[in-house]
């Protein structure tokens, strides 16, 4: 082998030397692709404070962060991230919050239709008419590095060009955006990387919806740490008499910020049956209705989506149709100790589960009527609500 001079020897890259050691690295300083550039340099007796475009919601939701938003089946967290949405949009104050307006695009992953109803109930309810918002009904991967990231990328550009900057982009849910990925896993870490790329491309803000573990009981979301870790801020919402909303992990900011809030029907039409269809709007309330200590309060914030829809389904039946136990024509012996209880009439309780359960999901009629029966014995054996011939009541 020739010998090369001793100020040459250490850029030297080729074969192996004679002792079969591996070559050299080049030297550190050698030219780097063109499509590298340096990395930036801020000097510390020159930085500044940062005082302005801080948050997108005022104290509760931060600008160009990454943002976890999870709870229970029913706790109204999808709800609740839309209406942040669509504030968002409209430049309108949320929760007595000033907010930043911009365009907001929102990846449906799942229940399109009934999403999509909901955008429809808020624009009826506030009167609006140019909404700023991009709907991607469509579940993507966001966790294999080679799958739907750029596509979201390249969707959230047109979202641009039509309607302006991009303030929020929601992926609802997580479970829906994990491809093959195991969420309890160090996959999870690879899914927050993406997100970070796609909030970093647009210097926005994004916000993915997720659920607790099914041990009701945790506060923490579901699956693996590197989530919550990876999260600027985490917002828990809670199901009840009164939903509310509260800050877990604010990285710039308190924790413990609590929201309160409830759900209000809205009528759309009627579907081809001459049904009414109606979807829900959020709105803020000061007066948390949730006893501290009833454990049917604990019950209601554990049901499942089915369950919870047939929970507020007796609710609005009973307030708009219900009678007195002692005018329902049942027999003393059921009647005694409710005489003071309003009862639903059980066939329009069937009616509204059949029509809310049908538009949400691709269930066939008698799966439907399974799913009614299985839950209200659900409820009954949970002590919530109870039947007699043709009616049917809350206990709480």
């Amino acid at each position: 082998m020739t010998e090369l001079p001793p100020h040459e020897f250490a850029h030297y890259a080729g074969a192996a030397s004679d002792d079969g050691m591996p070559p050299l690295a080049p030297y550190a300083h050698e030219e780097r692709p063109k499509d590298r550039p340096d990395l930036p340099i801020e000097w510390g007796d020159e930085i500044e404070p940062i005082l302005t475009g801080l948050w997108v919601i005022k104290k509760f939701l931060p600008a160009n962060a990454f943002t976890l938003i999870y709870g229970h089946p029913g706790s109204g967290k999808t709800f609740l991230a839309l209406d942040m949405a669509l504030h968002i949009a409209l430049g309108w104050r949320w929760h007595g919050r000033k907010v930043k307006q911009g365009t907001v695009v929102y990846v449906a992953a799942e229940g399109q239709n009934g999403l999509r109803n909901r955008v429809t109930a808020f624009r009826r309810h506030h009167s609006v008419k140019r909404l700023p918002f991009a709907l991607i009904p469509t579940p993507i991967d966001m966790q294999d590095p080679q799958a739907d990231t750029e596509r979201l990328v390249d969707a959230v550009r047109k979202a641009e060009e039509k309607c302006g900057p991009v303030g929020l982009i929601v992926i609802d849910t997580i479970s829906k955006t994990f491809g093959s990925g195991k969420e309890n896993t160090d996959d999870m870490a690879t899914y927050v990387a993406n997100c970070e790329r796609v909030k970093v491309e647009f210097s926005t803000t994004l916000m993915a919806v997720h659920h607790r573990p099914k041990d009701a009981e945790s506060e923490e979301p579901r699956g693996h740490g590197s989530l919550k870790g990876g999260a600027d801020t985490v917002i828990l919402v809670e199901a009840g008499a009164t939903k509310r909303a509260r800050l877990k992990k604010q990285k710039d900011g308190e924790d413990g910020e609590t929201i309160l809030f409830n759900l209000r029907s809205v009528e759309l039409g009627q579907d081809e049956d001459g049904d009414t269809v109606t979807s829900c709007v959020v709105e803020p309330t000061d007066v948390d209705m949730n006893p501290r200590s009833d454990p049917r309060a604990k019950a209601i914030a554990k049901l499942s989506d089915d369950q919870r829809i047939l929970w507020d389904i007796v609710g609005d039946v009973t307030a708009e149709e219900g009678v007195f136990a002692a005018t329902s024509g049942l027999p003393e012996n059921v009647t005694k100790g409710i005489d003071d209880y309003r009862l639903a009439p059980l066939g329009q309780v069937a009616d509204r589960y059949r029509q809310k359960v049908g538009q949400a999901t691709d269930k066939k009629p008698d799966s439907i009527r399974r799913a009614f029966t299985r839950q209200v014995k659900r409820l009954r054996t949970l002590d919530l609500i109870d039947f007699s011939g043709d009616w049917l009541w809350r206990k709480c």
